[in-house]
């Protein structure tokens, strides 16, 4: 990813006023499944309400998943990691007005060290929408690094698009294409457009391209949970499977 024409300080200056501006163009973004699924990721979190939970944020992004569990979870701390200056900068300052403790890291994932700056020994990890955008080869050893941060009897919970398995792919496409779409493109460039108004640049244009090879939705609900075994992780549970994507989630042994 290439760096933005201005500094870290300046973003989170010339966002700041927007704030809830950017959240509620970027929920619309997201799609009308986003809160039932951070709803059920935070929920299902086999912990006590009381516990002071470390959690990581994975490709945080604004920090819908972190600030879920830390709605569940109200003495919970919240580490969250993402490449893009601008998610981040969102994340950081909506986590301080909201109280919310702990680090953002602007890291990219394809780096071997991005985790160099985080302590480990996290009770949960969770990612939404976004080991698909890497290759199978990297999504495996992003894996293998979320298994070594977490502690023994963390949870690993991935939110994740998803195709059928070749038997049912005809019948599962015919299905899709009757379900009501979760995004759409006006959303997108609409939160995007306004992103680049407020910056004075256009964030996407400095993300580079994405792999050809990346996963994309080509892997299945059993795909995906082939992967998280392969980490290391054990008890995997599908929390949910609907029309775009699949919930999972994992124990660390």
């Amino acid at each position: 990813m290439q760096q933005p024409p201005i500094s870290q300080a300046e973003i989170e200056t010339r966002i700041s006023p927007h704030l809830d501006e950017l959240l509620k163009l970027w929920w619309a973004e997201q799609g009308t499944q986003k809160v039932r699924d951070l709803e059920l990721m935070a929920t299902a979190l086999p912990f006590p309400r009381d516990s002071a939970l470390r959690v990581l944020d994975l490709c945080c992004g604004p920090g819908d998943v972190g600030r879920a569990i830390r709605w569940h979870y109200p003495k919970a701390h919240i580490d969250s990691v993402d490449r893009d200056p601008f998610l981040a900068a969102i994340c950081r300052r909506v986590n301080q007005r909201d109280n919310v403790p702990g680090r953002i890291v602007v890291q990219d994932l394809e780096n071997a060290d991005w985790h160099a700056d985080l302590a480990g020994g996290y009770d949960v990890v969770a990612t939404a929408n976004a080991l698909h955008w890497f290759t199978r080869e990297r999504a495996e050893g992003l894996l293998q690094q979320v298994c070594a941060l977490l502690r023994s009897g963390g949870v690993f919970l991935l939110a994740e698009p998803a195709s059928a398995d070749a038997p049912f792919a005809a019948g599962f496409a015919e299905w899709k294409d009757r379900q009501p779409p979760r995004y759409s493109q006006e959303n997108w460039q609409r939160f995007w457009s306004r992103a680049s108004a407020i910056l004075g640049y256009d964030p996407i244009k400095l993300l580079g391209p994405r792999p050809t090879d990346r996963i994309d939705n080509e892997l299945s609900a059993s795909g995906w949970i082939a992967l998280v075994e392969k980490a290391g992780f054990k008890a995997v549970d599908v929390l949910l499977r609907d029309a775009d994507e699949v919930i999972i989630a994992a124990l660390k042994p």
